[in-house]
């Protein structure tokens, strides 16, 4: 229980709703909460006024104001304090465009409880945080100046509406082996298709991945690519992303960054020789990674941009407000990707859409990830219990994490069959598999996937030699509910 109380204002017009969420913040046990109520936006906003709160629970539903309608008009007049929006059952999705639109969570209001309502309030604070810090870091940020940028370890183009090359520094010479005078002036699209995608092992995955940002004009996702060594060029991992430009004189182009992650890329083949970590706190782990080296990337571009804003702002003010409007989008994107991730982290998420789905979608980034191919064989099924989906996705999973942290496989298949009101679950692999008789029941994982079997009343199955890969078969009937 935390020693300073947090304060809750509530604007909420339904007094049953306002006395449950007074009687679940009296019960919450992890921390001790100081609760304002008011019926109507006009006093909430009053309340904002004259007050500093920790937290802003918000009905959207109020006598004076309704639907996103509540949310603009509060985030108009208050951009500080953190927003959990509460919905009823039918506007799940309203509440999803409010997390858009900038709040930092909702709840379901019938779902509700002591100890969710206080964890949905703290993980809001603290995403609040997050975000605070990032936009002070794009607000103390400028813009980019040649003579400093041109000395980062960071490789950046920069493309104008036509995707012509207007800009390149020499981290960009140094890793694609081009001189500038290979690339200025010249569309990139053609450069990629023709001569730049052959520095790179995954020849057609690169160029695919590139067009099709180009295409669509999007943000683009981040690669991790392979340079092959040739000449004076060195063998080496980037992590490239993309953005498109909104405004300034390169209005309607993008903005290329390649970061040398070769590193973290042996440092990663290194850790993947070490025991399985509880599944649970792997996957925690790995998302705050990731979010982690998205927030880094956004503030280490930052930094090198402020450098060079205080060493020229004073003799080209235009040029560097120009690229001060590039980093703003930049810095949103940035934003806009760690809330994503933080959706993730809701256990919630795992049962808004069938498992089928769900083990499709881990399939698919895993193998975007890694050299291996991940093949789904996946029957049409009920739907499934919450606790049930969970447990079986979780299963899959810990699986995935094991295969790619140890069994040095390049190919897994995941079979989910349906027949007889039993659900079989297999997920089996090439890799260099392990002896059952000398390897640990608690080493792997393997305990934790049968802990998550037993409360399920499933019966899992373990199968391996040396050299032959393993087998994870789990089986689970409905009649078992």
């Amino acid at each position: 229980m935390t020693d300073k109380p947090i304060s809750v204002l509530l604007i909420e017009d339904n007094p049953g709703d306002a006395r449950l969420i007074r009687e679940q913040l009296r019960d919450a046990a992890e921390s001790t909460f100081e609760l304002n109520i008011v019926s109507n936006l006009e006093e909430g906003l009053n309340g904002l006024s004259q007050h500093s709160y920790n937290i802003l629970l918000l009905d959207l539903s109020l006598p004076d104001s309704f639907g996103l309608d509540t949310l603009k008009t509060v985030r108009a007049v208050n951009q500080d304090v953190p927003i959990v929006v509460l919905t009823g059952f039918d506007d799940q999705m309203l509440g999803v465009q409010a997390l858009q639109m900038g709040a930092q969570d909702y709840l379901l209001k019938n779902d509700s409880h002591p100890k969710l309502l206080s964890r949905t309030i703290r993980y809001a604070i603290e995403r609040h945080n997050i975000e605070a810090a990032l936009r002070q870091s794009q607000e103390e940020y400028r813009s980019l100046i040649n003579d400093v940028f041109d000395t980062t370890s960071v490789g950046v183009l920069i493309l104008d509406r036509n995707f012509k090359i207007v800009w390149v520094n020499s981290a960009i010479e140094l890793y694609f082996g081009f001189s500038r005078e290979d690339l200025l002036g010249h569309d990139k699209r053609i450069l990629v298709d023709e001569q730049i995608k052959c520095i790179f092992a995954d020849i057609e995955g690169y160029a695919t991945h590139l067009l099709s940002a180009y295409r669509d004009n999007a943000f683009d996702r981040r690669l991790e690519c392979q340079v092959t060594a040739e000449g004076d060029r060195q063998e080496r991992w980037l992590e490239h992303w993309s953005q498109p430009i909104r405004s300034g004189i390169y209005a309607g182009g993008r903005i290329e960054h390649y970061s040398d992650i070769t590193l973290r890329k042996m440092i990663e083949a290194s850790e993947r020789e070490k025991a399985q970590k509880l599944a649970a706190a792997e996957e925690r782990q790995r998302l705050a990674r990731e979010l982690h080296d998205s927030v880094s990337q956004t503030l280490f571009t930052s930094t090198v941009m402020s450098e060079s804003a205080l060493r020229q702002w004073e003799n080209n003010p235009q040029k560097a407000y120009d690229l001060l409007v590039q980093l703003q989008q930049l810095s949103t994107s940035a934003l806009s990707e760690m809330r994503l991730l933080l959706l993730e982290l809701r256990p919630a998420s795992l049962t808004q859409v069938g498992l089928p789905a769900l083990i499709q979608q881990l399939s698919a980034t895993l193998q975007s990830r890694t050299a291996i191919e991940i093949s789904t064989v996946l029957d049409e099924i009920p739907t499934l219990t919450a606790d049930v989906q969970v447990a079986l996705y979780r299963t899959v999973q810990e699986a995935l994490n094991n295969i790619i942290k140890h069994a040095q496989a390049s190919k897994v298949i995941i079979q989910l069959e349906w027949a007889n009101h039993k659900l079989v679950l297999t997920i089996s692999d090439n890799g260099k598999g392990f002896d059952p008789l000398k390897t640990k029941p608690t080493s792997l994982g393997m305990n934790i996937m049968r802990e998550r079997a037993e409360s399920i009343d499933a019966h899992i199955s373990i199968g391996s030699s040396l050299g032959e890969g393993t087998r994870i078969q789990v089986v689970w009937s409905e009649n078992s509910e």
